[in-house]
């Protein structure tokens, strides 16, 4: 699931068209934080392709709106129910995605996902540098 964020330092190239406006879904179910978050990416350049609140909602979301969103953010536990059949769809799409969570990035693990982790609570800035690290990738061998 997802693909890794380098850390600090490491070599990496850009995705053509990083300076562009990227699109995010964001799936939180709790509707306080969804408000919150869209607010910190469109303050943070990032445009807000839309929100979901369930997991039914984010399925019938990537169903109905597949290339016309580049990531997503998604929240572990939607209202009791696991995000994995959603992270399994953005997996088959291609779609790269960051996980939401209050709980550790080893309890995440556990749980079988491999998905870049952000713990909640998190900074502006954290949410940004995560968000645009899922376009960036390691060189290729020529």
């Amino acid at each position: 699931m997802g693909g890794a964020v380098p850390e600090p330092g490491e070599a990496a190239s850009v995705l053509p068209g990083m300076g562009a406006l990227r699109r995010v879904l964001v799936v939180e179910d709790d509707d306080f934080i969804s408000a919150d978050i869209a607010c910190t990416l469109d303050e943070s350049g990032f445009n807000v392709a839309g929100t979901a609140q369930s997991l039914g909602a984010a399925m019938r979301f990537v169903r109905d709106n597949t290339g016309q969103f580049d990531c997503a953010l998604v929240d572990i536990d939607l209202g009791g129910e696991s995000c994995q059949p959603l992270a399994a769809s953005l997996d088959g799409l291609n779609v790269p995605y960051l996980l939401v969570t209050a709980h550790s990035e080893d309890v995440v693990r556990e749980l079988g996902f491999r998905a870049p982790v952000i713990e909640k609570p998190f900074q502006a800035v954290q949410l940004s540098n995560r968000l645009s690290g899922l376009f960036v990738r390691e060189p290729q061998e020529a």
